[in-house]
């Protein structure tokens, strides 16, 4: 991580142990530049889009999404063009830590950098419950009773929503170096096509047995589940965002079978993608059902 990008300005947290920030900028105007921090930040986009340097990464945030960024995570946004509101929720993961085994499993990892979150979710419990926690800490902003261990115990709640809808991989710092590191790149871009550990180890000169163990050793997950993953988030944001039919959607994510993609996305979302629109359609925002 590179010293010069790394933002120096201390942030007071108040007695919540969390920071949080209502902000609105206007078409393409810059919401912040590219920094990283110690500290975990979410960023609930309320109105109008985000464009989003995040790693080597680059976010289109539209309306009622959710914007993961993990300690020491690059990152930039530039307004979209009608503009962003969004709100921000700033917290030291470490300050969290205590001494029972769920801390140690799931916190301790976070702030050491050893697991992954998906980048972007609209996934409706973890927007309500950003919700909740924005409204908790404006009542004591308002100057309203409040107790700090209530927000605190929404923030606990708010990661074991994250752990249990976005998590992608666990990890050891340095695994994903030279030539793997340049295999994640080329399947992060390719992932729609219809590639496998064969095409992939040949490309790259492993032997593909070896490919699957290693790559399983760096993403904590088998090469067709992180493909899959990838391509049903892609499918959710397109039953969303167009009017494209279900089965060029399905061809489009990688999918060729239709029924296959069905029964992935029904595992993954709790209903079929045509239920998923027809339900997002009604109310105007990101439903699944568990």
């Amino acid at each position: 991580m590179l010293d010069a990008y790394k933002e120096l300005t201390p942030v007071v947290y108040g007695k919540n142990a969390i920071k949080y920030l209502e902000i609105a900028s206007g078409p393409g105007q810059t919401c912040f530049e590219m920094h990283w921090h110690e500290r975990m930040e979410i960023l609930h986009v309320c109105r109008g889009t985000l464009l989003l340097c995040l790693g080597e990464n680059h976010l289109t945030v539209p309306a009622d999404s959710a914007v993961i960024i993990v300690p020491c995570m690059m990152h930039g946004g530039v307004a979209g063009v009608d503009g962003v509101s969004y709100k921000t929720i700033m917290f030291d993961v470490e300050k969290f830590c205590n001494a029972t085994l769920a801390s140690e499993k799931y916190l301790v990892p976070l702030y050491q950098r050893h697991t992954s979150f998906l980048s972007q979710t609209s996934h409706p419990d973890i927007l309500a419950a950003l919700g909740h926690l924005e409204q908790y800490l404006k009542k004591g902003e308002k100057g309203q009773k409040t107790s700090p261990l209530c927000a605190i115990g929404q923030v606990y709640g708010i990661i074991g929503l994250l752990y249990q809808h976005c998590h992608v991989a666990d990890h050891r710092p340095g695994q994903a170096h030279g030539k793997f590191s340049s295999i994640l790149s080329y399947i992060n871009d390719h992932y729609t096509e219809n590639i496998s550990s064969r095409d992939i180890s040949a490309l790259f000169g492993y032997d593909e047995t070896y490919f699957c163990r290693r790559f399983r050793e760096v993403t904590g997950l088998p090469l067709m589940k992180y493909l899959r993953i990838l391509r049903l988030e892609l499918a959710r944001r397109l039953l969303e965002d167009t009017a494209d039919a279900i089965g060029s959607i399905s061809w489009k994510c990688g999918f060729h079978d239709m029924g296959y993609f069905s029964n992935c996305f029904r595992k993954q979302y709790g209903m079929s993608p045509a239920g998923y629109r027809a339900a997002y359609r009604k109310t105007g925002n990101s439903l699944t059902a568990d």
